[in-house]
Parts: C-alpha cells; sequence; structure tokens
C-alpha cells in the first residue's frame, strides 16, 4: 500500500490462478484391514433440519455428535445467512463462553478470542488445517464453522487450551447452481459474493466464489474495512474410489486499523474528571477515533493451496493425503489510545507497526478404517503430520519524521485528520521463526453394543521451534542474531465414555489434555528464562448428556465441565530477575454448557446456548502472589448466552429475532492494574421474503437499540462493538 492513502485494489484473480496451478502432491499406499461396509469419507456441518447439525467438521470425531464426548458446536450456513453473518467474529456470536480479545503491539488485532478461559488465538484452523496468522478472517468462502471446547492437543497438536475453531471451506460438488448476494448497508457499505459451481464431466466439477466489500463499521467513526478475494475449488472422481479436490484462496484487505478507546487506568493518578472512571472505560462517546486517517492502515495479503487425495484402498480402509501451502503478509501502521499521565489529553506517539509474514508446508496421511473384532465395532483414523511453518517480521519504521509523535488530541473530542507530514517504510529484518512438527496419532472409537462406546486418542507431537531475534543490532546488549531454540516433545490424550440408554439420547463423561510450549506462535518470550521452559500442561473433565426432540428435529445438550491448567507460568520466587518464570501456577475454570439448535414446529426454528464459567487463580507465586490467587481469569465472564429464532409464517415470508449477552469481564486477573468492561445484552432482527424460486429479498437489523458496549477486551485499550446496523440483502439463484 502507498504509505498514508488506502491503496488501489490490485488484480488478484491473477494471482489465485498462479497458485491453483502450480500443486503437486504425494501419493502413500497402505495396507487394507479385513472388510466390512465403510461409507465414503467426508466431513460434514451442513445443516440437515433448520439449524441442527448431525455430524463433526472432523474426521478424527467419527461418530454423529448426538454420540461425540465432547461440547461441539457447528454453525451452519442457513444460520450464518439468516444472521447476517460475513465474518468468524460474527459467527462466534451464536457460541457463549467465547470471549473477544483486541491486539496489542506485540499481538496484531483480528481474530483473537479465549475459550473458556483460555487464549485461542493461535487455534483456529481451515479445513483442520492450523491458520495461525493474525487477520480477521471472511465467511464468505466458508460452509460452516465448528467450535470444539475443552483441551484438544490429541486433535490439532499444541494449544488448544480452552477449545479449538475449525472453519470448514466449500468445495466443488456435482452440481449445476449460480447464487449471487448482493448487500447494501447504512454505513455506506456494500457486499458482493457471487458463488458458481459447474459440472465438468461425470464425476468432476468446479466451483468459484468472488467476494469484493467495502464500508464503515457501525458506531465507528473513520473505521473502514475493504475486501476482494476469490476462491477456487476443483474436484474429480466425486462419489468414486479415488477423489482429487484441489482449493485455492486470495484474499486481499484493506482496512482502517482501530484500537479502539482507552482505559481509565486503574491506580493512576488521575484527573478530577476521570476519577469516577477509575478501572473502566471513560465517559466519551463510544465512536472516537483516536487514530490518524494519514498516518494508520493495514493491508493484508492471505494465499492458500489445498490438494487433497482419498483412495478407497478396500471396503474397510480409505487413504487420504492432505498438504497445504499458504502465506500471509501484513502491513500496519496503528495509533494505539493511550492518556498523557492521566489526564484528559490522548499522546499520538504510541505507534504499532508490523510488517509480517507468516507461511506455512504441510503434509497429511490418514488412514481412515472401520474394522470388526468379535462384536466390537472400531472406527479408526491413525495418522502422520509434518509442517513447516515460519514467521518473519522486518522493521517498519519512519524513514521520514513523523511529526505526530510530539502532538496530542482530546480524549473527548479527538482530532484524526491532523496533518501527517512523516512517511513509513519497511527497513531492516528484526525477527525470524520457525516451527517444524512431526506428530503421529491415532484414534479408536469402540462401538461394544447398541448402549456403549468407548472413544481413545492419543497424539505425540515433536515441536522444535528456532527463533532468531535482534537481527538488526537494534539491541547493543544482545548479540546480533541472538537465538532462543527449544524442542518440545509431547504425549497428548482424550478418552469417553458414552451411554445410550435409547436411540437418541445418550450419557457421556470425557478427559482430555492439551500442552502450550513457550513458543506456540513460533516467537518466544526473551525475556528472563521464559524461552526455555517446557510448555504448560492442562487437564478438562467433562460429563454431559445430548438428545434430540421433536421427532429428532431439535438437538439439546448439556455438560458440566473442569479445566484445570496445573503448571501455569508464574513469578520466580528466588530469582533476582523480575522476568524469571516457573511453572508452579495454577488455573481453574468449570461450569455449565447448555445448548439447542433445530425445530420445534414446522414453522418455528431455533439455537439457542448458555455457558456459565466460574474461573479462577487458584495459585500464584513472587511478590504479586497476593494480588493474583482467587481472581478471575482475563476475559472470562461468569455468564453469556446466545438465542436467535426464526418463524415462516408462509413458504416465502420469515422473521427472526436474538440476542447475545455477555457478563463483566476484567482484561488482567491482578486486581491491583486490572480494568473492567460492563456486561451487555444487544438484540437482532431479520424479516426475508421469497419473491421466486430464484429471487429473494432480505431485511437485517444488528444492534436494534444501539446499545453501547464494550466488544474486545485488551490490555491498554478496549474496543466497542458496532452500533445499529441495518441492511438489504438481494439474493438471486439461477
Amino acid at each position: 500500500m502507498n504509505n498514508n492513502k488506502r491503496s488501489v485494489r490490485s488484480d488478484f484473480s491473477r494471482s489465485a490462478l498462479a497458485l491453483a496451478l502450480s500443486a503437486a502432491l504425494p501419493v502413500a499406499i497402505a495396507h487394507a484391514e479385513e472388510a466390512v461396509n465403510l461409507p465414503k469419507v467426508q466431513v460434514s456441518g451442513e445443516a440437515l433440519d433448520g439449524y441442527k447439525v448431525e455430524e463433526s467438521t472432523s474426521i478424527k470425531y467419527v461418530k454423529p455428535l448426538l454420540d461425540t464426548a465432547k461440547t461441539i458446536t457447528v454453525i451452519p450456513q442457513a444460520l450464518m445467512k439468516d444472521r447476517n453473518v460475513d465474518s468468524l467474529s460474527d459467527a462466534l456470536r451464536n457460541v457463549p463462553g467465547i470471549s473477544m480479545a483486541a491486539g496489542e503491539g506485540g499481538t496484531p488485532s483480528g481474530d483473537q478470542m479465549s475459550i473458556r478461559g483460555f487464549d485461542s488465538r493461535n487455534n483456529i484452523m481451515i479445513d483442520n488445517i492450523r491458520d495461525i496468522a493474525g487477520y480477521s478472517r471472511d465467511t464468505y468462502n466458508v460452509e460452516s464453522i465448528e467450535v470444539a471446547k475443552g483441551p484438544g492437543s490429541a486433535v490439532y497438536g499444541r494449544g488448544s487450551a480452552g477449545g479449538s475453531i475449525n472453519l470448514q471451506t466449500k468445495t466443488a460438488k456435482l452440481d449445476d447452481f449460480n447464487d449471487i448476494n448482493f448487500r447494501l448497508g447504512s454505513e455506506d457499505d456494500y457486499r458482493t459474493v457471487f458463488d458458481t459451481n459447474h459440472i465438468l464431466g461425470d464425476t468432476t466439477a468446479i466451483r468459484l466464489n468472488l467476494l469484493t466489500t467495502d464500508g464503515d463499521v457501525a458506531g465507528r467513526d473513520k473505521v473502514e474495512n475493504s475486501n476482494d478475494a476469490i476462491a477456487l475449488s476443483f474436484a474429480t472422481g466425486i462419489d468414486t474410489a479415488t477423489r482429487f479436490t484441489l482449493n485455492a484462496d486470495y484474499q486481499k484487505q484493506d482496512n482502517q486499523p482501530d484500537y479502539g478507546i482507552p482505559w481509565v487506568a486503574n491506580g493512576g493518578n488521575l484527573a478530577p474528571s476521570l476519577l469516577p472512571y477509575e478501572g473502566g472505560t471513560p465517559n466519551v462517546n463510544f465512536s472516537n477515533y483516536y487514530g490518524n486517517v494519514h498516518r494508520d492502515f493495514e493491508d493484508i495479503d492471505s494465499k492458500s493451496l489445498t490438494a487433497m487425495l482419498e483412495q478407497d484402498i478396500s471396503d474397510s480402509t480409505t487413504l487420504r493425503v492432505t498438504g497445504r501451502i499458504g502465506a500471509a503478509d501484513r502491513e500496519s501502521v496503528t495509533t494505539a489510545p493511550r492518556l498523557v499521565n492521566g489526564t484528559t489529553n490522548m499522546r499520538l506517539n504510541d505507534v504499532k507497526t508490523r510488517d509480517t509474514k507468516d507461511s506455512l508446508k504441510l503434509l497429511q496421511f490418514d488412514l481412515i478404517g472401520k474394522y470388526q473384532t468379535g462384536s466390537i465395532t472400531h472406527d479408526v483414523v491413525t495418522g502422520i503430520e509434518i509442517a513447516e511453518e515460519k514467521f518473519e517480521r522486518w522493521n517498519y519504521d519512519a524513514v521520514v519524521t513523523d511529526n505526530l509523535l510530539t502532538q496530542t488530541t482530546n480524549l473527548y473530542n479527538p482530532n484524526s485528520n491532523l496533518a501527517f507530514t512523516g512517511q513509513y517504510a519497511r527497513t531492516d529484518k528484526s525477527q525470524e521463526a520457525t516451527g517444524d512438527t512431526k506428530a503421529i496419532y491415532a484414534f479408536d472409537t469402540l462401538t461394544l453394543n447398541e448402549q456403549w462406546q468407548v472413544s481413545l486418542g492419543l497424539r505425540y507431537d515433536v515441536f522444535d521451534t528456532e527463533y532468531y531475534y535482534n537481527l538488526d543490532g537494534s539491541d547493543a546488549t544482545l548479540p546480533t542474531s541472538a537465538k532462543a531454540d527449544k524442542k518440545d516433545e509431547n504425549l497428548s490424550w482424550n478418552t469417553g465414555v458414552v451411554y445410550k440408554p435409547v436411540e437418541n439420547g445418550s450419557i457421556y463423561a470425557a478427559v482430555g489434555t492439551s500442552f502450550t510450549p513457550a513458543a506456540e506462535d513460533l516467537t518466544a518470550s526473551t525475556r528472563g528464562n521464559q524461552a526455555s521452559l517446557d510448555p504448560e500442561k492442562t487437564i478438562s473433565y467433562e460429563v454431559g448428556t445430548k438428545w434430540e426432540l421433536f421427532d429428532s428435529r431439535l438437538f439439546t445438550s448439556a455438560a458440566l465441565f473442569r479445566t484445570e491448567k496445573t503448571n501455569a507460568l508464574s513469578n520466580d520466587p528466588f530469582s533476582t530477575d523480575a522476568n524469571d518464570r516457573i511453572l508452579d501456577g495454577e488455573e481453574r475454570v468449570q461450569g455449565i454448557e447448555l445448548s439447542a439448535a433445530g425445530k420445534i414446529t414446522d414453522q418455528f426454528t431455533l439455537t439457542a446456548a448458555y455457558t456459565y464459567q466460574d474461573s479462577e487463580v487458584i495459585k500464584a507465586t513472587g511478590t504479586n502472589r497476593g494480588n493474583l490467587e482467587g481472581n478471575e481469569l482475563a476475559r472470562t465472564p461468569k455468564n453469556s448466552a446466545s438465542v436467535w429464532g426464526r418463524y415462516d409464517f408462509t413458504n416465502k415470508l420469515a422473521a427472526g429475532l436474538g440476542a447475545q449477552y455477555v457478563g463483566e469481564r476484567y482484561n488482567s486477573s491482578d486486581i491491583t492494574g486490572r480494568e473492567k468492561a460492563e456486561s451487555f445484552t444487544i438484540w437482532d432482527a431479520m424479516v426475508s421474503y421469497r419473491i421466486d424460486e430464484q429471487w429473494a429479498l432480505q431485511l437485517n437489523g444488528g444492534n436494534l437499540f444501539n446499545k453501547k458496549y464494550i466488544n474486545q477486551v485488551g490490555g491498554g485499550h478496549a474496543i466497542p462493538g458496532e452500533g445499529r446496523y441495518v441492511s438489504l440483502n438481494t439474493s438471486f439463484s439461477f
């Protein structure tokens, strides 16, 4: 992007086409076991009846969700369409127990969240492959979104302490259709999505998805986002013994970044007018923008190419080989909103710059089978994963003096249009990190009889990282190309028991583990001894029950859970270096989950969920121990809920109404310096009318009562949620 102004969109279709033509994938041969009837291997996530989903999007959860010993929520495309969802963060409003986080200096803005109290920003998967880059994910090419709660390192590897998220993308199918959706909104915004699928032969098809969108963010001055994207899917051998799929995706985002509003520091030396708001947000208009429109910008280019070959090598065994290459480039300059020494002046010198590239090369080999030993049926998934992840960061400095560094603006009436005469550009590379993963895993779900099932899962990871920092020699106290490297080897496991008293119900108990290495996102903290520490460990216990009601049209579930981090990072009380840590802390989150999704009647469709979380720092060490123990974990509301209902008055006219509630949250567990975001409830509505079989209209209203609330909680700032927003969608199919 040309610094200081929004870029002109490039021709991204040629890049995507080049990606699509560069695929290569090895093929392996595996030994077949004794034959039983094996259904075709496929991922699910489609709503079969309203918002009810039958199966997981992961091949490692082989049983229907009704018989899976874990809390799993799948958000289908039908629900996303009704609620006018166009981003991952929008979709996750349907899943309570998830709290959104704001970007900081070391972590960029984008999709950041906590699940069941634990940071999950690195646990976002696309088609079951980790996607660690920091950016906001659009749903234009997403079929469904799955949230699996509780530790899950046996499924996805490192991280996943509180849960993981998987986006299932659209793929080519044996169908001919063309869908066009055009939206106009109340914020001078537009969005156009074109989804076309064509049959090329008896077993071959191609699918193309195109997106262009641009517009302001409701309730936020100056904040504007745009995205142009293309996704291409080619599939051949559909419904045969040998199936091959190639998916390519390219997105270009051009955004005005938003770090929201400042906190009024807890315990600071404050101006009298700010004292009533200490430890919270100031009494300002939540639309205030504290950045500078001439200096701040965010450009993101992301691309990926995924190939998958499936071979039925017997009636009982299928081999799946998956490969992906991908990268995400990000350039941004963002002004962090910070008060000047507790006054009502805002300094403009806290500039967060990023010039980074995240890249990935991955291969997965899976053997998926169904076998019989005596009276016991085994659904087995075994596999190998080999991945190379890389992170690169360059300095992005003021090559022409930034005149705003010495200026301020007013808290109550900020000027985001101050003249900017500086210039920022890439200079030296400052960091480079690589992470090599080699993993082997095995899952076996044993069906003992009609009433009892047992699931077992193991994964052994070798995660080897090398992190080079101070490459530019900017810190004279460190050697140039200082290095922190670590090799972590971990065995993760899960197990569950399911009892089915009747066909439409189940009762289950499950236990699972996870590990979080110091270099989870490839870069480890270089303060003190933190880069050399072993991974944190988490274990979770869950008991629950699931039922299909109203002639199996409504899926309901209830679960009690308890997640414990048994060796959390804590201050080393015996070290003279204040940055040294030991793995001697304990954290716990326990609570209850309730949910329902599906049809109550032929006309009324419902999705509703409630989560209660009791989080606590059980044990801490060091001089601030007393300030931590007994307090809630950061960004963990006790109560959260979401409900959405749709009523079809006729086969043409429908309406929907829903609400989201999130309880109060803190940005830290340390009682001496934390700030609080207040609870909020927002309401949404929808009216749709189908003119004929091809043409439909839909009117959506978000945050109907224009509630002022904090959506993303950060350490130094908080980002307000969107204000009232109205949009009109028209869709045409042919």
